[in-house]
């Protein structure tokens, strides 16, 4: 599925964790490199930087995709481990081949089947023999649309936070806590100028600044990522 780089929501998803009124973002510095430069680094295992990189743009995605598919924290953690280390194995083992398919693709497919494979695992642990049959059926009629749609949503907060941290970075604090207020929490737009003591007019004009640099960096990442 390809997002519409024209419609990022006016009003973002409260997940992002954004705090009022603090500069600290939680998640990565924007990550500019190229997937094709990120995977020539890869090839090379002294290339910690690369690496580096790789986990910082991938393994969150992973974790919070496989909480979405049902694992408590420590178990996505673990799945994501295993999905990272099977990616780079296989990748510079050349199974990866980008004429069929983007990498961010590739990596989903492992990390669903890594969720599904611990999740067997568990059910083993846990279930008695005798149901352990059942159990496992329903792991396997889950439909393969539900791991899709949790990653594409997991990856497109991914972007966007991305974006967000690099405009933070770019605009006045003002202007950033400005839009915050008004589109992350929701506040009125009278209350957030009187909060930060400036006119709603400058309100509106910081959120929609923001909202056009999201959009043209949204617009870039997809196409590197």
């Amino acid at each position: 599925m390809q997002p519409d780089t024209k419609n990022i929501p006016l009003r973002m998803p409260k997940t992002l964790h954004w705090a009022a009124g603090r500069r600290t973002f939680h998640g990565a510095a924007l990550l500019t490199r190229t997937n094709t430069a990120l995977l020539e680094g890869l090839k090379d295992s002294g290339d910690e930087a690369a690496w580096r990189e790789f986990d910082a743009r991938y393994r969150p995605l992973v974790v919070a995709v496989a909480r979405r598919m049902g694992l408590q924290t420590s178990d996505a953690e673990d799945a994501a481990q295993e999905t990272m280390a099977a990616f780079v194995q296989a990748y510079r083992q050349g199974r990866y081949d980008r004429q069929e398919g983007r990498l961010r693709d590739w990596l989903r497919g492992i990390a669903c089947h890594k969720v599904r494979d611990l999740q067997r695992r568990q059910v083993r642990c846990e279930k008695p023999a005798a149901d352990r049959t059942d159990a496992t059926r329903l792991l396997d009629q889950v439909p393969d649309e539900a791991p899709e749609a949790a990653w594409d949503a997991e990856w497109e907060k991914a972007l966007l936070r991305q974006c967000l941290e690099e405009v933070r970075r770019e605009v006045q604090p003002q202007t950033f806590e400005a839009f915050t207020l008004l589109a992350l929490h929701e506040w009125p737009a009278r209350r957030v100028a009187e909060h930060l003591q400036i006119s709603e007019d400058a309100v509106y004009q910081g959120k929609s600044r923001v909202l056009k640099r999201v959009r043209e960096l949204a617009a870039h990442l997809r196409e590197i990522w």
